[in-house]
């Protein structure tokens, strides 16, 4: 596995875990996140457990080692649409963009990790 990917892979599962207990715990500013985007009451479990198989994904990958690289490239492209499905809802919700920023950047790095493993 190149360094680069295996960097932006961890970085990535670390974001993701940090992102999802977050999700779990039903923090306060993710809940009201989602009632500004609409969705329904409870929707952030689902999107923790879309984060945590993700991290899982990333990890299996890094244990696979050399080789590995089309789940690696998989879950990165999946993770390409999910931030950037993000950004969409913070736009649509009228968010200022320092809150859409972190989706932004989460979606390059996914994007720059699709393009290196």
């Amino acid at each position: 596995m190149h360094l680069a990917a295996t960097i932006l892979s961890v970085v990535s599962i670390v974001v993701l875990v940090v992102s999802s207990v977050m999700d779990f715990t039903h923090n306060a500013d993710v809940v009201a996140s989602m009632r500004r985007f609409g969705l329904p009451v409870g929707f952030e479990v689902l999107l923790g457990v879309i984060k945590v198989a993700a991290a899982l994904g990333l990890v299996v990958g890094l244990l696979r080692g050399h080789g590995h690289g089309g789940l690696t490239v998989l879950v990165g492209w999946c993770l390409v649409a999910y931030f950037v499905l993000a950004v969409g809802f913070h736009l649509r919700a009228h968010d200022p963009v320092k809150d859409a920023a972190p989706a932004a950047v989460l979606a390059v790095v996914a994007l720059a990790l699709s393009l290196v493993a």
